[in-house]
């Protein structure tokens, strides 16, 4: 998020500048004649072949139908290293044809804005500068560190390589992190003036990509976590600090066509974790999924739903280890508001129109390639979420469940960006009592 309102500005201006525009190609071959013989690839000038290779559904020997072509473009896309992505089938010698993967690059290395807002709220702004690659040696390894100032201020480095064994598909991700981190607890508030959480710590993650959807991951990560002001419950040790290890393990299937903003495939997470490992304070496990699906329905229309959940057992769970609805996790409708509890659910169901399908803006005179082509696309959407966070100790009913509906423009922009402008209702109320929302990233 914190790149994006870079972005948006620098589209939003260009749009005011000459430029030509150019929609996605239609595929124009027989579906179901020809099958894969081989795959070329051009453009990558820095991007190795097997990066976007591991991305493609087709390989030599595959019926080549337009469905999958659309599927691959769009799976190589959500790497999130090229501004454009075409893929042309050639016919070769008998029902073989060849495939032409063109790529535009992005631009990878620079010095970049720290910008944004926090838990979805424009009132929390914070604001820094970073350093990022994004492709260390064609390999797709990310290497980022950056500051901001603000709400709550932050200092991180990270590296994640997404091969670091390529013959056996194991990836490995590292982060150091240092944050004053406003609290967000109703019950720790308790009516005295708010604090400050101050976090340091990182976590090493390993894992193994089984198969082109499905990846298994395990990670261990420390923290300590001192508050401002020390009252009681505001940490499980009396002194105000924790300090404690904790181990997650995940197992995830991703189908989606286009990460950022799907419109077929699914999603499948199941995370467990463990909090405090051998620490007599600290000892509580969660377990918690997530499962997604986009299904294209009539006229290019696509319909989305989503169901997760998160709940705890063992020993006491912190206050600021509670789930929350009105941070990252939001209700249309009752968007600012905080619902906080030990255990969470939450669902969503969206249906997208494109009012403008996916195209690319093409500016000749912007010096930087990198930037030259621009993919945008605008969808209508309706959508209606429900959810409800409740402690251990109760159980939940129907006065827990909030829920709310509304309809929104989603704008998809340059380098993976999404912007969504919506008026969500509190379901049962007046549409008087509706909100206006803007805000950064798919729902769903």
């Amino acid at each position: 998020m914190n790149k994006f309102l870079f972005i948006i500005l620098l589209v939003f201006f260009s749009l005011f500048l000459h430029s030509q525009e150019v929609t996605v190609p239609i595929l124009t071959f027989p579906d179901s004649t020809y099958y894969v013989g081989q795959v070329i690839y051009v453009g990558n000038e820095q991007t190795k072949n097997y990066i976007i290779e591991q991305e493609l559904s087709l390989t030599k020997g595959s019926l080549i139908t337009r469905e999958a072509v659309h599927f691959d473009i769009n799976r190589i896309y959500s790497l999130r290293l090229f501004t454009k992505v075409d893929i042309e089938v050639v016919p070769d010698t008998g029902n073989l044809a060849t495939l032409v993967v063109t790529v535009n690059e992005r631009w990878y290395f620079f010095p970049f804005p720290v910008g944004g807002i926090k838990d979805r709220d424009f009132e929390k702004i914070y604001y820094g500068l970073g350093l990022a690659h994004n492709n260390v040696g064609g390999n797709n390894v990310q290497v980022y560190s950056a500051f901001a100032l603000g709400y709550d201020p932050f200092a991180s480095i990270n590296y994640t390589n997404p091969f670091i064994d390529y013959e056996h598909k194991i990836f490995l991700s590292l982060r150091a992190y240092y944050t004053e981190q406003r609290n967000r607890s109703l019950i720790s508030l308790a009516g005295a003036p708010n604090f400050d959480e101050r976090r340091s710590g990182g976590n090493i993650s390993t894992g193994k990509r089984l198969s082109l959807f499905t990846t298994i991951a395990l990670s261990v990560e420390y923290l300590n976590l001192r508050v401002s002001n020390n009252l009681a419950g505001r940490t499980l040790s009396p002194s105000g600090r924790d300090e404690f290890f904790s181990l997650h393990a995940s197992y995830t299937i991703d189908t989606r066509d286009l990460r950022e903003y799907a419109s077929a495939g699914s999603y499948a997470a199941v995370n467990v974790s463990k909090y405090g490992l051998w620490e007599k304070d600290v000892d509580y496990q969660r377990v918690g999924f997530d499962v997604r699906k986009y299904v294209p329905v009539i006229e290019n229309t696509v319909f989305a739903g989503r169901i997760f959940g998160n709940f705890a057992s063992g020993g006491v769970v912190p206050n600021y280890g509670h789930t929350f609805f009105g941070y990252s996790e939001r209700i249309r409708g009752y968007f600012n508001t905080i619902l906080e509890g030990e255990q969470i659910v939450g669902s969503t169901i969206e249906a997208h129109y494109p009012i403008v399908s996916p195209r690319y803006i093409r500016f000749d005179y912007i010096p930087f390639e990198q930037f030259r082509d621009i993919r945008y696309a605008v969808n209508a959407a309706v959508f209606a979420d429900a959810g409800a966070t409740w402690m251990r100790k109760n159980s939940v009913s129907l006065n827990n469940i909030y829920s709310g509906y509304g309809v929104g423009l989603h704008f998809l922009l340059a380098y993976s960006a999404v912007v969504r402008v919506e008026f969500g209702v509190p379901y049962g109320k007046n549409i008087s009592k509706g909100e206006l929302i803007l805000d950064i990233g798919a729902a769903l």
